[in-house]
């Protein structure tokens, strides 16, 4: 785990390029939500559990800007990858996306931004928020091919907002991985938000925990104050209004922690990333050190 001391990261050469994808399937998933396959033609590099890619609809369209998109799986198929995504119609460009039947065609920049460490030693715990289950199963795909059995804690207001449940459980159980469940009101699981959860089952997981978080900000906020508390390792998912993906509109600023303002080397930090006040989600996240930000002044 880099020490909170340390200076920001010098970011990695860029590997992402732009393609031509088409639709493949289009599919209800429930609690207003919907699944979606694109295959994208080679060479496009694989995706890692925590990074993004950007999609552009062709025109006509309502929205001008691509909207940046969690990728929850990743699968080869001759010729290129099949990359699903799991999204809710909420504005003028998801429900625009949504209506696109298959065939349709769609451009996608990628892969962006930084994904999970998941290959940091200690017992793997997965803690989700409604859809933001979905890139944490992808990421519970990785951790089995290689070897490694996760926690996946899964927390919503209520039962029907725990997006994909059974084919998380589904997924869970063939992986060798245990699914733990949380809802506001009782419906689900144990009763109450997902963070107390993780608190009684903390001693029972492991010696040494390492949380991989991605979920509503004040959760993952949550998450944070309780890893601090208990000198746990952890790395949480962000959104934020990414339009390109590639750190060059600045739009995506995120508060940073004292400690990481304090750490900060400006004349060794990449033009595309942010600056000692701001990080760029999109350059140095999405997935951040959950110690590098201020959380007190995230919405």
């Amino acid at each position: 785990m880099t020490p909170a001391g340390a200076p920001a990261a010098i970011a990695a050469p860029p590997r992402w390029r732009q393609a031509r994808a088409t639709v493949a399937r289009h599919l209800d998933y429930g609690a207003d939500h919907r699944w979606l396959d694109l295959d994208v033609p080679a060479p496009f590099g694989a995706p890692e559990p925590g990074q993004f890619v950007e999609l552009l609809l062709a025109p006509p369209s309502p929205v001008v800007l691509p909207r940046p998109m969690s990728v929850a799986s990743v699968r080869e198929r001759d010729g290129g990858l099949t990359l699903g995504f799991l999204y809710a119609a909420v504005g003028n460009g998801t429900r625009a996306l949504a209506a696109l039947p298959a065939g349709a065609a769609v451009d996608v920049l990628g892969p962006l931004g930084h994904g999970f460490p998941l290959a940091r030693a200690g017992t793997p715990v997965l803690i989700a928020g409604g859809r933001g289950v979905a890139p944490l199963l992808f990421a519970a795909e990785a951790l089995a091919r290689a070897g490694r059995r996760c926690e996946l804690l899964f927390g919503a207001r209520d039962r029907a907002r725990l997006v994909g449940l059974e084919r998380a459980r589904a997924q869970i159980v063939a992986m060798g991985g245990r699914l733990h469940l949380a809802t506001d009101d009782g419906s689900e699981g144990h009763e109450g938000d997902v963070v107390g959860l993780l608190d009684a089952l903390a001693r029972g997981l492991g010696e040494r925990l390492v949380i991989h978080s991605c979920g509503p900000h004040a959760m993952l906020g949550a998450v944070a104050r309780w890893a601090a508390e208990h000198d746990v390792e952890a790395h949480v998912a962000m959104e934020s209004v990414m339009a390109c993906g590639t750190g060059v509109c600045r739009g995506c600023p995120l508060p940073r922690s004292a400690a990481r303002r304090a750490a900060f080397r400006e004349a060794e930090t990449p033009s595309l990333l942010g600056n000692r006040e701001f990080a760029m989600c999109c350059t140095e996240g999405p997935v951040f050190d959950a110690r590098d930000l201020d959380w007190e002044h995230i919405e």
